[in-house]
């Protein structure tokens, strides 16, 4: 359909696309939200993602058209022409808008363009998320096989999607998908899902917005990184990169355990909001950390505008920084009240830090009162964090800036302070500052800067290394235990994420045969935690004081940590605050007096299931029915993954028949009120019966079977029943073991693949086991885990035990 069709007479939109954002982003949970933007940006997919993601219902505008008029919207055109079309659309949009205001995820047609749609969209605004989905110009002119100069008027209609939307979204592309094998240094391949970073991508931002991400972040042990935000977390690094050189940059190379992103604008461009928009999607995409958004004072200077017109700027860019929802955004506090206060007001979820930045030298000091008063100023203008710097030559005011914290966190219920010094005698303040420490990355410390003070700012090893060099943290020794270590992969994986991010560590396999092994070799006061593998996943989780929700729910742990005496904390009781205690003091060797158990196996299957189920088989919990192949722990984990992805309908086949009946009999009594019949987990009892009548075939498949032979358990040479293998859109088979890598399983799916054309997708165990160990190595250490690294890692390592 034409653009000129859908686009009302009178002044062309895009022409100013200062965005007219309503006063909050403070939404209810449960607010619809609403996608509009350009053809071919992506919004049905986006749509479709988000509906899936969270659980909704899915809406898209032409569909609601067709079914309110019973014509779709090229035949009601071509029958009752321009002015009754526009006026008809206008009413379904509103119609379409006001009956589903909760619940759902609503598609935009190109209907969203008339100056009537966006009036009532703008309304719509005011109470609920409105997502302008972006993409990059040339992609959407490919897609949608445009001249140039189609091309051109498509782009200035779209622009005004901006003054109807109060958020936005850049739709990167995804090279995966193309239903190719990938092929690996090993000389393997798996076959790939589609979009598994767009789904990423997009589900992680609608976490953030809806506030999913922090209820399912409540259920995490007191352990993982995910239950406090990063500036709650002893030691945290924000790596500094700046707007103009994030083009230049190989951001995937950049990845070096900071758990931020402090992104600067220092530059302008009439097209600001756009390259800002990418620069944002790039940094998550490829580093997956928070972002800080944090916007130079000279970005004006040549400019030639007034004071005035340089803080409405200022202000104007902080607006976009909302739209893009970003995680933080920096204020600087020298700006009025009144300025700052409306800013935290519009913020909703993004949390805003109020800045004193002194990057010259400054008459200042930090025992001046006026650095307390200036605290509560910012606390009472709402500010979420209060970051202090100071330009300095004088060894003297590190002591300074430690006195000025004592000051502050003497305070109750103070607010988190970030406080460091720079230049020549700042950077043992840096090292010494606990969040968000500016930090750099070997690849940047040869650019040029404005800001010339970057020279002084160590990388995240660096500053870590530091940390063991002073003794502020300490060296501990951590374990994999189990009846058959000699092919594990973990002490490489993780050895090498030490070294990576400057740790003293060590790791290493130990065979053992009891719990009562594991127990001898964990009392002394330097051990740091053990990965446990069979058969002593279920024996273990008798022996421990306190366990995590995950493990409980799952029966089987995977994670041992030491719970230790800590001095004037008070008594070790298992209360989730006695447990964010031992959290915060990993990395400290002391006397221990009891354990703690979690599990991360399910996190390594849980994630690979998320990233490559296809949209044709996302799981809908009437319907989807998935197979577990085996009875120990990794059984339970993969049992409990799909229950969590919202699977209802899950079979178990296993050698001994026994061994699955005890394993579903655990889950339906955990699990009894999330079926009808109280029923989710049943047992095949034969690789030669039919697939049960009644139940669809399996879309999901996880096989459990060990790579060598564990007590009773056969080795992983299974193959699936051709009867099982008859879903009609396939599915996704995930192989746990990765010993062969190439087992007869993924042979059998391939060659069941080429036969028959379904589309299965093969997840093998080089893929799983990496997830796990980085799920495992946060919530051993409290670090942000190298993630690229150690999947590397585990690949490069292969070839000694493959």
């Amino acid at each position: 359909m034409a653009i000129e069709t859908l686009v009302e007479t009178g002044t062309p939109p895009g022409l100013d696309s200062r965005p007219q954002t309503p006063v909050t982003r403070q939404f209810p949970p449960a607010a619809s939200i609403v996608l509009v933007g350009s053809r071919g940006a992506g919004k049905r997919t986006l749509g479709f993602i988000g509906a899936t993601h969270l659980g909704r219902r899915f809406i898209t505008e032409d569909h609601y058209f067709q079914q309110s008029t019973g014509q779709s919207r090229g035949d009601f055109l071509r029958q009752h022409g321009n002015r009754e079309f526009h006026r008809k659309n206008v009413e379904v949009l509103k119609q379409m808008l006001d009956r589903h205001r909760s619940g759902c995820v609503i598609e935009c047609g190109m209907g969203s363009l008339s100056n009537q749609a966006q009036r009532a969209l703008r309304e719509f605004s005011k109470t609920n998320p409105v997502i302008y989905v972006t993409r990059a110009s040339h992609r959407i002119r490919s897609l949608l096989r445009l001249g140039e100069e189609e091309s051109i008027r498509l782009e200035a209609a779209d622009l005004s999607h901006r003054n109807c939307s109060n958020l936005e979204y850049y739709n990167l592309h995804d090279p995966s998908g193309d239903g190719l094998d990938t092929p690996r240094e090993n000389g393997l391949g798996t076959v790939s899902s589609r979009l598994k970073y767009v789904k990423e991508d997009f589900s992680n931002f609608l976490d953030f917005l809806t506030g999913q991400g922090v209820i399912r972040n409540s259920l995490e042990s007191p352990f993982s990184i995910a239950a406090l935000p990063p500036e709650c977390r002893p030691h945290t690094y924000a790596l500094s990169l700046r707007l103009s050189t994030v083009p230049d940059l190989d951001l995937v190379e950049l990845e070096a355990g900071a758990d931020v992103v402090q992104l600067k604008i220092d530059i302008w461009s009439p097209n600001i909001q756009r390259i800002m928009s990418k620069a944002v999607a790039n940094i998550r995409r490829t580093l997956g950390v928070p972002v800080i958004f944090h916007v130079e004072d000279y970005v004006f200077e040549e400019q030639k505008t007034s004071p005035a017109d340089d803080e409405q700027s200022y202000f104007e860019l902080l607006e976009c920084g909302l739209r893009l929802g970003v995680e933080y955004i920096g204020v600087d506090l020298n700006y009025s009240s009144d300025r700052i206060s409306h800013l935290v007001r519009r913020a909703g979820p993004t949390k805003i830090i109020g800045d004193y930045l002194a990057k010259e030298a400054c008459s200042w000091r930090w025992d001046d009162d006026n650095r307390l008063i200036q605290y509560r100023r910012a606390k009472t203008l709402g500010c979420h964090l209060v970051r202090y710097v100071r330009q300095t030559s004088k060894p003297g005011d590190n002591d300074a800036v430690r006195a000025f914290l004592e000051k502050i966190n003497s305070i109750p219920d103070h607010l988190p302070v970030i406080a460091y010094n720079l230049g020549d005698h700042g950077r043992k303040s840096l090292i010494e500052n606990r969040i968000f420490t500016p930090v750099t990355h070997p690849l940047m410390q040869t650019t040029i800067s404005k800001a010339q003070f970057r020279k002084f700012l160590p990388t995240t090893a660096e500053a870590v290394e530091n940390l063991y060099q002073s003794r502020i943290l300490d060296p501990l020794h951590f374990f994999h235990f189990g009846a058959k270590v000699f092919y594990s992969l973990s002490p490489a994986i993780h050895t090498a994420a030490y070294r990576f991010c400057g740790m003293g560590h060590d790791f290493e396999s130990l065979q053992v045969s009891s719990v009562e092994d594991i127990h001898e070799l964990c009392q002394q006061p330097s051990f740091g935690g053990a990965t446990i593998t069979q058969p002593l996943k279920v024996q273990t989780m008798s022996r421990i004081a306190a366990k995590s929700y995950h493990a409980k729910a799952i029966g089987a742990l995977n994670t041992l940590l030491p719970l230790r005496m800590l001095p004037n904390h008070g008594s070790l009781d298992g209360s989730n605050q006695s447990l964010l205690r031992q959290a915060n003091q990993r990395s400290k060797s002391g006397p221990i007096v009891a354990y703690y158990g979690d599990n991360t196996d399910f996190i390594g299957i849980l994630t690979c299931l998320r990233r490559n189920i296809s949209p044709r088989n996302v799981v809908q919990p009437s319907k989807t029915t998935s197979l577990v192949i085996g009875a120990g722990g990794m059984a339970r984990a993969a049992i409990y993954s799909m229950i969590q992805l919202g699977c209802r309908k899950i079979f178990l086949y296993n050698r001994t028949v026994k061994h699955g009946q005890d394993v579903a009999a655990h889950f339906n009594s955990w699990a009894s009120g999330l079926s009808p019949d109280g029923q989710i987990v049943r047992v095949l009892s034969s690789l030669d019966q039919e697939w049960p009548a009644g139940f669809r075939q399996p879309t999901i498949i996880v096989s459990c079977v060990p790579a060598s032979s564990v007590g009773d358990e056969a080795p992983a040479d299974f193959e699936m029943p051709l009867p099982w293998l008859q879903s009609p859109t396939g599915g996704v088979v995930v192989e746990l073991s990765y010993l062969p890598l190439d087992t007869p399983l993924l042979k059998q799916i391939r060659k069941v693949r080429g036969e028959t054309k379904q589309a299965w997708v093969i997840v093998d165990g080089l893929e799983v086991l990496p997830e796990q160990a980085i799920a495992q190595f946060e919530l051993m250490t409290g670090r942000k885990a190298p993630k690229r690294m150690m999947r590397l890692e585990a690949q490069q390592n292969y070839h000694l035990y493959g």
